[in-house]
């Protein structure tokens, strides 16, 4: 078993390994390592965070198709925003690529701040 300090750090660790990969050297081998990475991080991120909801698994809404975009849309608007940055110069682009992190970060302070306050009110 690791300590707690460094299984907190795991998925954070992916997720800028991740992000290094893909903003340090421009070559394409690296950025799908640096994809592969990140998804792994949010993949554990999703997995913790499912686990420590305070909520009862039956108030949650039953999602089944869905349900894998939902957990990972801010994930993929994140990294497709990064690996548009480091492969195009168009400003317009560049500009799009902003909304989507902004959109992204977001997307998961809601959730955050929503499995919060469920947990809190029930």
């Amino acid at each position: 078993m690791l300590a707690k300090s460094i299984y907190e750090l795991v998925p954070y660790c992916y997720l800028f390994l991740g992000i290094a990969c893909i903003v340090i050297p421009h070559e394409l081998l690296y950025t799908l390592i640096g994809i592969v990475l990140f998804l792994l991080g949010a993949n554990i991120w999703r997995m913790r965070s499912e686990a420590r909801r305070l909520d009862q698994k039956s108030q949650r809404i039953k999602q089944i198709r869905a349900r894998y975009y939902y957990e990972f849309k801010p994930f993929i608007l994140f990294i497709s925003a990064l690996t548009l940055t480091q492969w195009t110069q168009n400003e317009i682009i560049l500009l799009s690529c902003a909304l989507l992190c902004f959109s992204a970060l977001v997307i998961i302070a809601m959730r955050l701040l929503n499995r919060h306050s469920h947990s809190l009110s029930h």
